[in-house]
This record gives structure tokens, sequence and C-alpha cells, in this order.
């Protein structure tokens, strides 16, 4: 059904999308998580003193992380044409797309950090500060209590990306959804275009998967 040349099409693109998304994952669970602890413990009053400083200092990270949050993925991609020329120096191919993906995804992800946290209860807080725990320890058994909510977020955040990706097909972006969206515009193999979908698709769907295991193993409630 397919000719060698399209085979290499497919399996190329099928490497562009995993190096985007698996980049881009990286970025967005160091970055996610560095934002969300900070707007975290800039409101919470068990973990630092909500001094007036404090306070302001919060809402001006959250409210440029609200606004990059809500910007629209295509709208971002745009406006990042000159920053992404700069870096990468083109518009063009799977490292192009890295920059707008990664800035419109922390956002969400730190979000996510943020309310998971949250959900924490203060009453563990509080019963490790009993028992003498350094902040740093503190700060562990968070992330250890939260950790079944943040592997959710991030799970969900990963299935974003991939949508991302496919808005960002439009502008040469490269990977599976830049493949369908080639064949599908000209209408030259639509065998190809759907299989580039039915992978994608695949791809969401064993992300979604390991992800809801993962988080089930490791909640203990």
């Amino acid at each position: 059904m397919f000719n060698p040349h399209e085979i290499k099409q497919y399996v190329d693109a099928l490497y562009e999308t995993i190096y985007i998304v698996g980049i881009t994952g990286i970025f967005v669970l160091v970055f996610g998580l560095m934002i969300g602890f900070l707007l975290y413990i800039t409101q919470n009053p068990y973990m630092i003193k909500q001094t007036k400083s404090i306070k302001v200092f919060h809402r001006i990270i959250a409210s440029i992380n609200d606004v990059a949050r809500s910007i629209p993925f295509i709208i971002l991609l745009i406006m990042l044409i000159p920053v992404t020329r700069f870096l990468v120096g083109t518009m063009l191919g799977p490292k192009a797309a890295l920059p707008a993906l990664i800035i419109s995804a922390t956002p969400f992800f730190a979000r996510v950090v943020h309310m998971a946290l949250f959900e924490v209860s203060n009453d563990t807080i509080e019963a490790a500060r009993s028992m003498g725990a350094s902040f740093k320890h503190l700060v562990y058994v968070i992330f250890k209590e939260a950790l079944p909510s943040l592997v959710s977020g991030y799970t969900l955040t990963l299935v974003t990306l991939i949508g991302f990706m496919s808005a960002a097909a439009v502008i040469g972006a490269g990977g599976l959804a830049f493949l369908a969206y080639e064949y599908g515009k000209f209408g030259n193999n639509y065998a190809l275009m759907y299989l580039s979908i039915f992978t994608i698709l695949a791809l969401v769907f064993i992300i979604q998967i390991l992800g809801d295991k993962i988080s089930r193993k490791l909640d203990h409630k």
C-alpha cells in the first residue's frame, strides 16, 4: 500500500512527534513544577509567613501565569515568530515548534501543580512540622502526597501537547499532524493521512493509559 518513500515519511514524522513531545515534556515538567510550587508556597500560610510582599509577589506570578495560559496556542505561535527565529533560526520544522509549545503548556501544568499541592491536607503539614521536619523534608512529604494528582495532571498536559502540535502543523512544524495535514489538504494519499491520524490517537491512548495506571499505583488512599 505504501512505497518506500511514504514509509520513510511516516517514520520520520513519527520520530519528529516523539521528539517534540519528549523535549517539550521535559521542559514543561521542570518549569511547571517550579512555577506551581512557587504559587503554592506563596499562598499557603502553613509553608511561609504571608507577608504583604509575599502576597504581592504571588499575585504577580499568578497573573502572569494565568495570562500566558489563556492565550490561544495558534495566537501565541504567531506572537513568538521573532523569538523562534532568533532561537532556532527558522519557523519550520520540529525545533521551531518547541518555544511556543513550552511557553503554552508550562502555565497549564503549573496551575495543575498548584492545585495538586493544595489537595494535600494541612494536617499532614502540621504533623510533619510537629515531628521536627525541615523545610526540605516538608517539601518532600507534600510532593509525595500529591504525586498521584501530579502524575494525572502531567498525563493530561502531554495529551494537550499533542493537540497543540496539531495546530502547529499548519505552519510546517513537522510530525504526524503535519503529515496528515499535508496529505489531507492536497488529497495526495488519504491512506497515509488516516494512518498518521490513527497513530496520533494511539499515542494519546498510550500516554493516557500509562499515566492512569501509574497514578493509580501511586495512590495509596
